[in-house]
């Protein structure tokens, strides 16, 4: 998800193992991560693809270069 300028991955990972009748395991992890991303960037068209357990995001560079104002600022 692209918010605000920033991407956010977020995800969690539940497994429980059962060995007969005797024990059973549970894991359970969770994460949370943002990445702030550049101006010139195609927001639009940022895609992400979890293939075999590994997360790929795409974020495609725009032609264009984002319009940088001057602003000029008086000193006292």
């Amino acid at each position: 998800m692209v918010e605000d300028g920033t991407l956010v991955i977020k995800g969690e990972h539940k497994a429980e193992e059962k060995e007969g009748d005797k024990w059973a395991a549970r894991t359970y992890g969770s994460y949370y991560l943002r990445v702030i991303l550049p101006d010139d960037i195609k927001f639009d068209e940022v895609k992400a693809e979890l293939k075999n357990g590994v997360l790929e995001v795409t974020v495609p560079k725009s032609t264009e270069h984002p319009k940088k104002e001057a602003i000029e600022i008086p000193v006292i």
